[in-house]
């Protein structure tokens, strides 16, 4: 019996999504520097990610980003141990706990206010940068605060909120305290939530509001908003637009990526990424927010697993981010500038970069946008002939896409062939035959890339 020709090409699409077996991303289906979009007549198209542009350097500094934040139209950022005010040092900080978390107080004199677990620091350009001594003040604190109502929170590990007095953080009132106690956990990290203050802790959290009580803590408890699940890392809780993100775990379960939106909260990480997490070490993590063309993005890095994971909130599908070797995308803070563009924070030079689609490279240098395919079969478990495979993609002058298979479940590559992306209908032909075959295409230039389909062109045999 002679081979069946297929009268129409079979679309193979690439709204490619983690699909891994296990804890390695060596196996099955991923997209690596690249996001998903789907337009108005619902089809989907895979995008390169942002690239970086330095933003800005300040003179002479050296040493690794310790977070950045814009208040009131300036950038401040601690790089090594200084603080500087857009490129002007304000002054030295502890480099102890890794990276700052900063807010803001209104009253007489705003001031901003930053610390790391360890020590914590005020500033105002009269005052300049004053380290928090008051006796009152925690000695051993979690990173994060909540400004509720002209006070500012921040939590003990024994899970103790404290306050301040009212918009002054260098004086802390000893009976100013609440404990988040529904559950008898430690406390991990302080947020804020809409009008509340969220205090994220071990295996739960607890938010409270302003009670406005006389005397004590002003705070008090919303029960009925306790999650059952708690923080890993403070160093992974992120607010975008009001909602909260955070690498989660509790008494039951591995990690997982937690959503808290409106105080509801919801799990928003897929199976194939909590296999990830749960190969993952998270004795150091960054995390950055970054919104841009309509997609608003969470990432979050585990440096010793050399993976970062991003969170498109626009599609809800998950993606890998990776520098130019293909490791961790080394992003450890993030903020934006008066043009409301986005402004990231280097990991080990402590610069700051734009990060957007008019940047085809990292600072100069190219990164990979890698999609890796599911294996596929077109429905019948016999040989197939490819005889030609078509790219529905944009065409770019100086756009090069890197094309290989794997017929044996991803254990062996063939090697790459080149496919010009200058051309309308860019096509391979003679690709041989297979049972079963999954596709790893790479995109390596200083091009725009889009991408949505390949289509193809099969015989089926009989066996």
């Amino acid at each position: 019996m002679p081979a069946q020709t297929l009268d129409q090409p079979l679309r193979w699409p690439l709204l490619v999504v983690p699909t891994n077996r296990d804890e390695s991303t060596s196996k099955d289906a991923k997209l690596v520097n690249g996001y998903v979009e789907k337009d108005p007549l619902g089809d989907y198209f895979i995008y390169k990610r942002p690239g970086l542009s330095q933003y800005s350097q300040p003179s002479g500094t050296t040493g690794t980003g310790g977070g950045i934040y814009n208040w009131k139209g300036n950038i401040y950022s601690v790089v090594g141990n200084t603080l500087y005010k857009d490129t002007t040092s304000k002054g030295t900080v502890d480099t102890s706990g890794g990276v700052y978390r900063f807010d803001s107080c209104l009253g007489a004199t705003p001031k901003l206010i930053l610390g790391n677990g360890v020590k914590a620091y005020t500033y105002d350009d009269a005052g300049g940068l004053v380290q928090i001594t008051d006796v009152d003040f925690p000695a051993a604190f979690v990173k994060g605060w909540a400004y509720l109502d002209g006070t500012t929170y921040v939590m003990k590990s024994n899970a103790n909120i404290q306050g301040d007095a009212i918009n002054d953080p260098t004086s802390w009132d000893p009976i100013n305290v609440i404990v988040a106690q529904i559950e008898p956990d430690g406390g991990v990290a302080m947020a804020k939530q809409l009008i509340y203050a969220v205090a994220l802790k071990q295996w739960s959290a607890e938010v409270f509001y302003d009670a406005g009580n006389a005397a004590g803590s002003p705070l008090g408890p919303v029960p009925a908003a306790k999650a059952n699940y708690g923080c890993i890392s403070a160093d992974s809780v992120q607010d975008l637009d009001g909602a909260l993100f955070w690498i989660c775990t509790n008494k039951n379960a591995d990690a997982q990526v937690m959503k808290m939106e409106n105080l509801s909260t919801s799990i928003i990480s897929t199976s194939a990424v909590d296999r990830l997490l749960d190969g993952c070490d998270f004795s150091v993590v960054y995390s950055f927010t970054l919104k841009h063309e309509g997609h608003h993005w969470y990432g979050v890095t585990m440096k010793n697993s050399n993976l970062t994971l991003v969170y498109d909130t626009a599609t809800g599908m998950w993606s890998q981010w990776a520098d130019t070797s293909g490791n961790y995308i080394p992003i450890v803070s993030s903020t934006f500038v008066t043009s409301s563009r986005a402004v990231l924070q280097h990991e080990s030079n402590g610069r700051l970069y734009y990060m957007d689609a008019q940047h085809l490279t990292d600072d100069g240098s190219l990164f990979s946008v890698d999609i890796v395919t599911p294996n596929f079969d077109a429905g019948v478990d016999r040989r197939k002939q490819l005889n030609m495979l078509r790219f529905w993609a944009d065409a770019v002058p100086g756009s090069v896409l890197n094309v290989r298979c794997s017929d044996d479940d991803y254990q062996s590559w063939s090697n790459f062939r080149n496919v010009d992306f200058s051309k309308k209908r860019p096509f391979l032909t003679n690709c041989g035959t297979f049972y079963r075959r999954a596709y790893h295409l790479r995109h390596r230039c200083n091009t725009t890339f889009r991408i949505r389909a390949m289509d193809l062109q099969l015989d089926i045999g009989t066996l």
